[in-house]
């Protein structure tokens, strides 16, 4: 896509994950951009080389790095990019540098957290262990510049930064305003929802964050861009942009609604309303079904629809 004398390449690259592929994108402009990097792979870093190369850059080309969240389908390859300044969120800086302190309080909070919602000990125990194997997927490295809600873009006349936690709490988006086009990585995506994944507290007595009802927000704010296209991290160009916004905040009253009726004459752990609803995938991918199903019982409190009560230090819903 061109405008004026800026060019946007999408490079493909392949991820280890169930997503399937990540989309990294070039801007080429007064400042060589690239956005988002894939993982820290053999296959990530050959394609993505392959593929800057095809277009007739190397590495070394690449002026800035704009880095939209910290999963490592993401920013994994930062740190290849020696000679570029990186740029993202504050709240990313933690997981490029890999702080050891950090990454203890995550952990404690999510052992006691996930305990208290009734999962077992053993899922606990690989639950985390899976967490630690994502971060072997990032190389260590660090920002260079942060940026927050509504700053220009460095480097690129005519961008803008948008914050839009959810899915991430360090997930930013850049829209070019001229012409209404954004590059949202994982804000929104055509064939699937984008999971508001659970996360810790970034900061120290802050209480955790409602992320599906952030991201829910977030979809507001995005629809009221009015956006032409949207370039996203997976998946198709989306061009009906608020069509698809109006479908995912039905989706997730949809979803609510089935939680909402099967704890009509239950009283369960969020563990067990995970397990009811997606059964064995829920024993796969654990903190994946967790996070979906923990979003929608924070929107059923947050409407009035059910209530949380802890019992012998278990928290129970029901209506």
């Amino acid at each position: 896509m061109t405008v004026h004398e800026e060019t946007i390449h999408q490079l493909t690259i392949p991820t280890p994950f169930p997503v399937g592929p990540v989309h990294s994108y070039l801007i080429s402009s007064d400042t060589l951009t690239l956005v988002d990097t894939g993982p820290l792979t053999i296959e990530g870093k050959t394609s993505l080389v392959s593929q800057l190369d095809t277009l007739g850059y190397r590495i070394d080309d690449i002026e800035q790095v704009i880095l939209t969240h910290h999963h490592p389908d993401h920013v994994g390859l930062a740190g290849l990019f020696k000679s570029a300044v990186l740029i993202g969120h504050r709240f990313l800086r933690p997981w490029l540098r890999k702080e050891e302190k950090f990454f203890q309080k995550y952990k404690m909070f999510f052992d006691e957290f996930y305990h208290a919602h009734g999962f077992p000990r053993p899922v606990i125990d690989k639950v985390l262990q899976s967490g630690q194997k994502y971060m072997d997927l990032i190389e260590k490295t660090d920002l260079d510049v942060i940026v927050s809600h509504g700053d220009n873009v460095p480097g690129l006349k005519g961008w803008r930064v948008l914050e839009v936690p959810g899915h991430a709490q360090n997930h930013i988006m850049i829209v070019r305003t001229e012409d209404h086009t954004a590059i949202g990585a994982d804000v929104l995506l055509g064939s699937i929802s984008s999971n508001a994944l659970l996360e810790a507290p970034m900061e120290e007595g802050k209480e955790r964050p409602k992320t599906l009802l952030q991201y829910r927000e977030t979809l507001l704010l995005v629809h009221d861009l009015n956006l032409n296209i949207l370039m996203p991290g997976h998946g198709e160009m989306i061009k009906n942009v608020n069509e698809l916004i109006g479908q995912r905040l039905q989706e997730h009253i949809t979803r609510a609604n089935v939680i909402k009726n099967l704890l009509a004459d239950n009283r369960w752990s969020a563990h067990e309303i995970s397990f009811q609803l997606f059964k064995e995938k829920h024993r796969k991918q654990a903190e994946l079904t967790f996070s979906e199903t923990f979003g929608h019982l924070d929107l059923l409190v947050e409407l009035g629809d059910i209530s949380v009560t802890k019992e012998d230090g278990l928290f129970l819903f029901h209506k």
